[in-house]
């Protein structure tokens, strides 16, 4: 694989994901513990025969399903699981991912069986709303995961602008002093001198403007 693909599947590093994006991984992790419980609720209503219980069961299940992949391989902009800290949440030591992977199935299973009215529906029925407390909780840390990484990188992409600031100010600093000194040097010389002092005059004028775009900034992310 060449230099160039290997940047293009290379995982976004953490200062690449935006607050934008993070916010909207954070509501998707949040919005599968709701989901999880209204799965089960629906496939209890459509067991007891609700009119449309099975069909928003069944909904609900493809949507907690389609965020899960999201979630983990990314899709539309999102990156996946960016960081060690959310691989770890998801394929660590509690194997949630798998844990979510087993309760799609057994929703699946709940939900088939009531829709065939199978004798086997009750059983899974109460399997399914067996597993769904226990997945809420690695449900509820996976989130927890989610804002914990938001606040760590929020910090490390408020570290990285200081880092630009400070060195785009020691670069104008630097271009000022230059020009500043070539003025001088060109207000001692000749017609060449002269020519080299409109080059120094411009100068000036760009490392004025660049301390205007370092203040501008400064103030800008100082509000934020």
């Amino acid at each position: 694989m060449s230099i160039t693909k290997e940047r293009l599947h290379a995982p976004p590093s953490d200062t690449d994901v935006s607050g934008e994006v993070l916010g909207s991984l954070i509501n998707m992790a949040g919005r599968q513990r709701m989901l999880s419980q209204r799965i089960a609720l629906k496939a209890m209503l459509a067991f007891q025969q609700f009119d449309g219980a099975l069909a928003i069961a069944r909904d609900t299940l493809r949507t907690f399903a389609d965020t899960h992949t999201v979630l983990v391989q990314g899709r539309d902009g999102l990156p996946g699981l960016f960081s060690p800290a959310l691989r770890e949440a998801f394929h660590g030591g509690e194997h949630v991912a798998r844990k979510i992977t087993d309760f799609i199935a057994l929703a699946s299973t709940a939900i088939d069986a009531i829709g065939r009215a199978s004798p086997a529906a009750e059983d899974a029925l109460k399997a399914l709303i067996g597993s769904v407390d226990p997945l809420l909780m690695h449900l509820h840390a996976v989130t927890a995961v989610y804002e914990q990484e938001s606040r760590r990188i929020a910090r490390a992409q408020k570290k990285e602008q200081r880092d630009l600031i400070e060195r785009i100010s020691s670069i104008a600093k630097e271009a000022h002093i230059v020009s500043f000194n070539g003025q001088i040097v060109a207000s001692r010389s000749d017609v060449t001198g002269r020519e080299f002092a409109v080059v120094a005059g411009v100068m000036t004028g760009i490392t004025k403007e660049l301390e205007a775009v370092v203040n501008a900034f400064v103030k800008k992310t100082s509000a934020a």
